[in-house]
């Protein structure tokens, strides 16, 4: 009987310690930018199965950092190149999710197509949160869900 009374203390503290007030935001859920890729008639992109879709092969992210570039490749890493391409199922879309370490992000989405993200955010709780994010200096989203559908 013992045990079970020091078993559901130590739960119980170890349940507390772990609380925080407020809402708090991760890295990983904050800094980054969601993509749909449309053309001028609403066909997908990033859909596989399309004729001259932008493939993951063909997509390189740089990091541009004091005008220096830098190509990313984190080959331990989920995403190696700071993106995915995923499917959304219930918007029956295809997005390309882009991970974001500095203000400024190229995203070259093949030979001829080379395309900039800009970003503002903040540092709280040790994590790095996206306050805004600009597409090629116009399109701008902020608040919850970062979110661009571009039409190329």
């Amino acid at each position: 009987m013992k045990t079970i009374h020091i078993i559901l203390i130590v739960v119980i503290f170890s349940l507390l310690g772990n609380c925080k007030k407020g809402p708090s935001k991760s890295a990983y859920d904050s800094m980054h930018v969601d993509i749909a890729y449309k053309d001028k008639l609403g066909n997908d992109l990033l859909d596989p199965t399309r004729q001259n879709h932008f493939s993951s092969d063909s997509i390189h992210v740089f990091n541009v950092v004091n005008g220096i570039k830098k190509e990313v490749y984190y080959p331990n890493y989920d995403a190696p190149h700071n993106f995915v391409i995923y499917k959304n199922d219930s918007l029956k879309s295809y997005y390309l999710k882009l991970f974001l370490e500095t203000d400024t992000t190229l995203l070259v989405l093949n030979k001829t197509i080379t395309d900039t993200v800009t970003c503002t955010s903040e540092k709280s709780n040790g994590n790095w949160i996206l306050i805004k994010a600009w597409y090629n200096g116009v399109f701008e989203c902020d608040g919850g869900y970062q979110t661009f559908t571009i039409i190329k």
